[in-house]
């Protein structure tokens, strides 16, 4: 748990649901997770079979088994472009396993940031994530509440996931704001925070614009290849 820290929380302001904006989306059909249960039909750019993947992305999905399932066509999707998505997966690697954010902090701001962005693939693998961190049920749903204040956030809770907000909305942070995170994170944790924040964004982003399915919904690619099975 977050430790108790004093201040005044500053004022969370509501913002519209970017849905109202009225934009047109390409076809979609009912299914699970997401802020609207939707989502699309074929993705614009099917993930690669993963025979068809470089060596090192075999190595780093089979490397990262700790992180649970759920991963292998956001693997495929990235295979598209090989040095793009080693560099990409690898700063996922240090923000998860090497970073010295609190889990709870991390997770609080991955399933805000995949809500508001309305990203079913993304929040749905960190559930579990968030209750390992100690997140209880109730804590995992209020995240995707349209306003915080109903749910009894400790202070520490709320700055973190009124700063997602904040970044979704692309919205600049007051400094009541950044000056009550400070008096918890040190510098490393305050430019962690920003880059889980930031990394989320722009896989909740691009899996949308995509279509990526999650893999319950689309067939499981073998992780055979000529040099073997990845380790489990």
């Amino acid at each position: 748990m977050t430790p108790e820290h004093g201040g005044r929380t500053p004022e969370h302001h509501a913002t519209p649901d970017r849905d109202s904006l009225g934009m047109e989306t390409p076809e979609h059909h009912a299914g699970p997770g997401g802020r609207d249960g939707a989502r699309m039909v074929t993705p614009r750019i099917p993930p690669l079979p993963a025979e068809e993947w470089p060596p090192v992305l075999r190595d780093l999905l089979g490397a990262s088994s700790q992180d649970g399932p759920g991963r292998v066509n956001l693997f495929g999707t990235l295979a598209h472009h090989p040095p793009l998505a080693e560099a990409w997966l690898r700063l996922a690697q240090v923000l998860t396993h090497q970073g010295t954010l609190a889990m709870r902090d991390r997770e609080l701001a991955i399933l805000r940031t995949s809500h508001r962005l309305g990203c079913d693939f993304v929040r749905a693998r960190h559930e579990e994530h968030a209750r390992l961190a100690g997140l209880t049920t109730a804590d995992v749903a209020a995240t995707a509440s349209p306003a915080l204040s109903p749910h009894r956030w400790h202070p520490a809770d709320l700055a973190v996931l009124r700063t997602a907000d904040l970044l979704a909305d692309h919205a600049e942070l007051p400094e009541a704001l950044w000056q009550e995170l400070a008096e918890r994170l040190r510098a490393e944790q305050l430019v962690e925070l920003l880059l889980v924040i930031g990394q989320c964004a722009m896989a909740c982003t691009t899996l949308n614009t995509l279509g990526t399915p999650p893999d319950a919904t689309s067939p499981v690619p073998s992780l055979a290849s000529p040099k073997g099975r990845l380790p489990a």
